[in-house]
């Protein structure tokens, strides 16, 4: 069990993650994470680590399975930006492909994005999925977003 002063959390296990792991589970985060599942959170940070994990139950008297615990000088190296999650990546992406992409539109189920941190740039590589009858069709697009002032700084489609 550890705790503040405003929570307590019972866990089972406790690891360390890195911070490329800790990246990888906040940009998995969805918006409706009560729909689609457990949210990775954080849910506190004291002497020098991060503490975090996906919630069983519990608003004040936190129950999880595993505490992940980061050292927050090697997650602010590698991840500086670290209370960003996911889902809003998602939508500066599909805000600047509607703007800047004649015709562009989101299909529900059939997008796949793969992550990468480098300090306060997150390359990401976005593939669309489209069906037509049987045939499927795939479009990838690159982008560099800079997490100081949520922009796209590169954009290229593949």
């Amino acid at each position: 069990m550890i705790g503040n002063d405003l929570i307590t959390i019972n866990y089972n296990h406790r690891k360390t993650i890195s911070a490329n792991d800790f990246f990888q589970a906040k940009m998995a985060v969805d918006r409706d994470y009560k729909v689609a599942g457990r949210k990775f959170e954080i849910f506190f940070e004291k002497d020098d680590n991060v503490f975090c994990g996906k919630r069983l139950s519990g608003d004040r008297d936190i129950k999880l399975d595993t505490l992940f615990s980061i050292a927050k000088d090697d997650l602010i190296t590698t991840f500086p930006d670290y209370h960003l999650d996911g889902y809003q990546v998602r939508n500066i992406v599909y805000s600047y492909l509607k703007e800047n992409i004649m015709g562009y539109g989101v299909l529900a189920g059939k997008n796949k994005f793969k992550y990468s941190i480098d300090k306060s740039l997150v390359k990401i590589v976005y593939e669309q999925m489209t069906n037509k009858y049987i045939l499927s069709k795939s479009t990838k697009y690159y982008f560099k977003l800079d997490t100081k002032n949520m922009k796209i700084v590169d954009f290229t489609k593949l």
